[in-house]
This record gives structure tokens, sequence and C-alpha cells, in this order.
């Protein structure tokens, strides 16, 4: 028989209708239930624009990889990590015949690509301009990229950077903006390469571009 501070303790049908009673347990069961969502949710928005040859860099454990080999105008994918556990775990649970999982450090990437993914990884690296000598490098006709629209370095240590859109645009002086859009707190940029001979002038204000 329960004593009276066991019925006082005991949430009552009245307070489940105006409270949610989790254990912490269950909270962080639900917590990463959501950022798993949104991880998909990121990859799953950006899918569309990919085409031909896809460089996705910091691939991580395979899954964003594997949303974007549904893509049928994708014809192969790149996807670089320079975790070995990651990359371990991507060959286990996500080959496809579409991916060439590699674990390599960014400086070992080449190849010519049509697209590079870069999704929740600028804001992490030390220099981000790592991402542009990449695309040179590899003669990317398009990057698509993520990044916290929000300042996060204060409570992230993994967060080396708070960027703006102006500061991207700053590291690919040769590419302009051709898509920004929102998801929650993440802005994503989809940027082209500018025309060869075009005056630079045309697309260096980011108010030209109307986003």
């Amino acid at each position: 028989m329960k004593n009276n501070d066991d019925i006082k303790n005991t949430p009552s049908d009245k307070d489940a209708l105006e409270q949610i009673f989790l254990t912490r347990e269950e909270f962080f069961i639900e917590e990463q239930k959501i950022r798993l969502r949104e991880h998909f949710h990121r990859y799953a928005s950006i899918r569309r624009f990919c085409y031909g040859k896809v460089l996705d860099f910091a691939s991580g454990c395979g899954y964003g990889s594997f949303i974007l080999a549904s893509n049928p105008e994708i014809t192969e994918i790149t996807a670089v990590d320079k975790n070995k556990k990651a990359y371990d775990w991507a060959i286990k649970e996500y080959s496809h015949e579409k991916i060439l999982y590699k674990n390599i450090e960014a400086e070992n990437i080449s190849g010519h690509f049509d697209t590079m993914v870069s999704l929740e990884t600028i804001e992490h690296l030390n220099d981000p301009k790592i991402l542009n000598i990449i695309a040179e490098r590899c003669s990317v006709k398009q990057i698509i990229l993520s990044f916290p629209n929000k300042k996060s370095t204060h409570f992230n240590s993994w967060h080396f950077h708070d960027l703006v859109v102006q500061d991207v645009l700053n590291i690919f002086t040769k590419y302009v903006v051709y898509h920004h859009f929102q998801r929650g707190d993440v802005s994503f940029l989809l940027l082209i390469r500018l025309p060869e001979n075009a005056p630079f002038h045309i697309y260096r204000n980011i108010t030209d571009l109307q986003l």
C-alpha cells in the first residue's frame, strides 16, 4: 500500500496533460533521436541539388552519403573522413555500389567532382580555407555546405568559428551563391563556380543576390 508521500510524488492524470514527465535516461534518448532526425533531414534537404560525381567531405559514419546515393542524377560518391572508426562503420553499415569510402586527410583528396557536399563541417576546421583549396584542386563545379547560423563556439568546444554568409563568400572567392535557405538554426549555401572571364564586381556584393 502506498503511503502519502508516494501518492504526492506520483503524477496525476491532470499533471500528465500539462507536464511531460521524463526520466533523465528517457530525456537523453529522445534528444539523441531529435539530433539524428536533424542529421537525416539536412542531407535529405540538399540531395536533389547534387549531380554527377560527388565529394562528401567529412562523411562521418556514412548514412549521409547513403541518403545522397538514392538520387539517380548522382553517378558516384567519394565519401571522405579522417576518423578511422567512422570509416569502418560506414563500410560495415552503409556500403553502396555508388559510394567509395576513403579514410584520408583533407590534404590527400584528389580527383574531379561536379558537387562537393560539406554539412556541419566548416565550423570544425582550424582553417576553413582548406575547403576552397580542395574545391580548386578538384575543379568542383558546385559546393553545398551548411553551418550554424548562431554563435556556438562558447558552448561547443568542437566549433572553432562562428560564421555568417559573407564569411563563407570571402573564402570561396571564385564561387557565387545561387540558393540560400535555413533550416532551424542552420544555414545552407549552394554555390556555383563563377563563369570564366565574368567581371567579379557583378557578384561581389551579397545584397545583389537578393538572399
